[in-house]
């Protein structure tokens, strides 16, 4: 469901924001898959069919605007740092941006400081208050996709404890929320671990990392260090597009760290081919690690015929030349 921002502009003029791209590009962020336009569209619709007065949909339509517009899963001052960036591009009446900004402030515990902040709050939670358990469920999976940065041990009771106080704040769909909470209880994921020394991450694994997360509900990209290879890439200098994806370094057996991740999760490996070379050299690898792991699950993806040239260390090697020169091969 897309937003047309243009549609806005006059309220933008009004309260002094000189430009709504900024905002458009925070809401088309890739790492949203609930908290997207389609939810800001939702709200905005909302606001428009209600009974407020025109000045008070107004700043109804900012904090929608703008109380999502930082949003990482990695932080939990978001809404202050909306609050903040609203503060900052807004030159309205203070006293209006103090109503907009506590409004937003209110969303981290959705408890209202002011009326429009109640109405707001209200529909910002219709997704939990008015959902059957299919709904929520749908809404459950894309929650999951935001914040699949964490390892699903670490998600799994938080996310559990999140809902546990959603069934106190809306009781009136208690039962639906009870049905999601026992679902991820028993849950186990389908995780792909696609291991390598991705030294760098070039175009190439990252076309088997999309292809991967088409099959898989989510993908861990398992650094590990190759024996047969020097160097080693910094946690600092992993690509820019797995930055909110789950990113784990290991050592030791491959087979180890596949099984301790088994707990919580169907955990699938995954290898990357380039060709009929790969694929000898990657049967030779997995029959090894079969002797090692005898239930273990592979997942074989080729790369699309533009990628089956590029590989890490041809890289290496165009730095070493000239720096620079191997970042056509690199994702951004």
């Amino acid at each position: 469901m897309a937003v047309r921002y243009e549609s806005f502009e006059t309220l933008f003029a009004e309260y002094q924001i000189a430009d709504f791209a900024p905002i458009q590009k925070a809401w088309r962020e890739p790492h949203r898959f609930y908290h997207n336009e389609e939810h800001l569209a939702f709200l905005l619709e909302r606001i428009q069919k209600s009974s407020f007065n025109e000045k008070e949909k107004d700043i109804l339509y900012l904090i929608a605007f703008f109380h999502d517009i930082v949003y990482q899963p990695t932080r939990q001052d978001n809404e202050q740092k909306s609050a903040e960036k609203f503060w900052q591009m807004c030159g309205a009446d203070e006293n209006i941006k103090n109503l907009v900004a506590r409004a937003i402030l209110d969303t981290h515990t959705h408890t209202p400081s002011h009326t429009l902040s109640a109405f707001f709050c209200e529909i910002d939670l219709v997704i939990v208050s008015e959902s059957n358990f299919i709904q929520l469920l749908e809404w459950e999976q894309k929650i999951f996709k935001e914040y699949q940065v964490f390892d699903y041990s670490l998600y799994k009771p938080a996310r559990i404890s999140v809902l546990e106080n959603l069934k106190k704040k809306v009781p009136q769909n208690a039962q639906n929320l009870q049905y999601l909470i026992e679902y991820l209880q028993t849950h186990k994921p389908k995780i792909g671990v696609y291991p390598g020394s991705f030294n760098p991450f070039h175009n190439g694994h990252y076309n088997i990392l999309q292809k991967a997360e088409k099959v898989f509900d989510k993908v861990i990209i398992a650094r590990g260090i190759n024996p047969e290879k020097n160097e080693f890439a910094q946690d600092d200098e992993i690509s820019p597009v797995l930055y909110y994806r789950q990113k784990e370094s290991f050592s030791g057996l491959l087979t180890d760290y596949l099984s301790s991740k088994e707990k919580d999760a169907e955990i699938t490996l995954i290898r990357g081919l380039r060709n009929g070379d790969d694929l000898a050299y990657e049967m030779n690898q997995i029959s090894f690690m079969k002797d090692m792991k005898p239930d273990l699950k592979v997942v074989f993806f080729h790369c699309d015929r533009e990628f089956e040239h590029i590989s890490s260390s041809a890289i290496r090697n165009l730095e070493k030349i000239g720096k620079g020169y191997g970042e056509r091969y690199l994702p951004n």
